[in-house]
């Protein structure tokens, strides 16, 4: 490992030193970002493939290449303050940090991700330790707010100590489990008040984005009654009350009561004066089965409520809003499918025309409902299947062995291979559902490869799908204009195939 990080550093600073040299860079500072960015595309592209093996590392040896890899970025910056006349010493001193603070955040990590991949639970050397406690003062100054980088290393600080807090079981009852936690353990390194309300802020609106407004009332009453900043808490009251109206145009009911958690199913209905059973199609929100929102899917709902089917989105338990794993979810997933069955009669639901679609991990929760048998929820009513009539999925994760960013999810389990009872590629069988799947060959969160082997593996077993590739497109598929436009054909015509439209 050190012969090739050895190489790539000298690979970077020829990049650097090509850029520095060129005479087609009108100014000095853009002639520093055009070298800073050829270096950070150089640095993705060998540290984040390589990842798994770099935290696997004993401590000196991951500290020495991260260090080294810094280097290169600080070396640009030495060269432009020295190649500068009349340096700006803001913004020397805005990049310095940057360039700390997002090479601290990786050794911040080291010991999760460390135990993640090699199983091993350790502590960072007291040297190290005390490296990075010197990070602290920042946490308490608003100038730094400013920067990204210093936020993204106070976020991840905070949710390892958020972790920490959630060992308690008093949490247990929560179902907002980790936003809890972190607004719990924030004052403890976060003095300033103006800083303080920042990050609640911060939270309260990450929280309403990415897992929707369910039992915020009591928090947002709290900020509320204690915000500094007026125009910052009305666009946060303004975001929350959307939410809720979102949540009261459309039916909601009460799909499975488990652990204590009332778990929704959002029913969007065709017009009512429709008496004939109606197709319905189901949707399960992506965010790596840690967050999650059924709101995500509320416009698509009625979208095709309009066009009179029946259309659900489905709310299932988080790692960090109910502290779960993927097993969890994938329970809820079948088990909702079965209550479409089951009150198939009150909704009109024609039971022969169900579609199941996500993104993500909600496309693996797709796969699951037709593929993860061995995991249903002891109050579901077997006699009802949890298979539905057609499944779509887009950038979907099929293989929990082979896909180095799900290692996570094995890392508790007193046996690793039961991860591949909700692995899709070792659950392949014939007589599934018609599917389609639709994945980009340059998706760095779900590896291609993982995709075209669940695939084939699917053909070779009889089963009838479609697999289309999307050349050069990413993970968020959904979002890329580049590619939404073919994905909303695809998913036409795959349904117009089957008589759905």
């Amino acid at each position: 490992m050190r012969k090739i990080n050895y190489l790539y550093v000298f690979l970077l600073l020829t990049c650097y030193q090509s850029i520095a040299q060129s005479t087609s860079i009108d100014t000095l500072r853009q002639q520093y970002q055009a070298g800073q960015r050829i270096v950070s595309r150089s640095f993705a592209g060998y540290f984040y493939p390589n990842r798994n093996e770099l935290y696997a590392l004993q401590e000196k040896a991951f500290i020495h290449i991260v260090d080294s890899l810094r280097q290169t970025f600080q070396a640009g910056l030495d060269r432009y303050k020295a190649q500068s006349n009349h340096p700006d010493k803001h913004f020397i001193t805005a990049e310095a940090t940057d360039i700390r603070f997002f090479f601290d955040r990786f050794i911040l990590d080291y010991p999760y991700f460390h135990e993640t991949v090699t199983g091993k639970k350790i502590k960072l050397s007291s040297p190290t330790q005390k490296r990075l406690d010197a990070n602290l003062a920042f946490f308490n100054d608003t100038s730094f707010l400013k920067s990204e980088d210093v936020k993204a290393y106070i976020r991840a600080f905070l949710r390892h100590q958020s972790s920490i807090e959630l060992t308690m079981p008093s949490y247990k009852a929560s179902d907002n489990q980790r936003l809890m936690a972190t607004l719990q353990v924030m004052p403890r390194y976060i003095q300033n008040e103006d800083c303080r309300e920042f990050w609640k802020y911060d939270y309260l609106s990450n929280h309403i984005e990415n897992f929707g407004v369910k039992h915020l009332d009591q928090l947002m009453h709290s900020y509320g009654l204690t915000h500094r900043d007026t125009a910052r808490f009305r666009k946060l009251n303004a975001a929350y009350r959307e939410g809720l109206q979102e949540r009261s145009n459309h039916l909601v009911e009460t799909y499975k009561t488990v652990d204590g958690f009332k778990l929704d199913i959002h029913l969007f209905l065709p017009d009512s004066t429709l008496t004939t059973p109606r197709p319905v199609i189901v949707y399960f929100s992506g965010g790596s089965w840690t967050e999650g929102n059924p709101e995500w899917a509320f416009y698509n709902c009625a979208a095709y409520a309009k066009k009179g089917w029946v259309a659900a989105s489905v709310e299932y338990r988080l790692a960090d809003s109910h502290g779960t794993t993927p097993f969890e979810a994938v329970k809820d997933a079948r088990s909702a499918i079965r209550w479409l069955r089951q009150y198939a009669a009150k909704y009109r639901i024609d039971t022969n025309r169900i579609v199941a679609t996500g993104n993500s991990a909600g496309g693996h929760l797709v796969l699951a409902t037709a593929l993860a048998n061995k995991w249903n929820e002891k109050t579901d009513d077997l006699h009802y299947s949890p298979t539905p009539n057609l499944l779509l999925v887009n950038a979907g994760v099929y293989d929990f062995i082979a896909d180095k960013n799900t290692a996570w999810v094995a890392k508790d389990l007193k046996d690793k291979n039961t991860v591949k009872e909700i692995s899709p590629l070792h659950l392949v069988r014939k007589d599934l559902p018609p599917m389609l799947l639709i994945h980009g060959t340059s998706d760095q969160s779900v590896p291609y490869s993982t995709a075209q082997a669940f695939a084939t593996a699917s053909q070779q077993a009889g089963n009838d799908l479609e697999f289309h590739t999307l050349e050069g497109a990413g993970h968020a598929i959904w979002f890329d204009r580049r590619f939404t436009p073919k994905i909303s054909a695809l998913r036409t015509a795959f349904l117009k195939k089957y008589g759905y439209e």
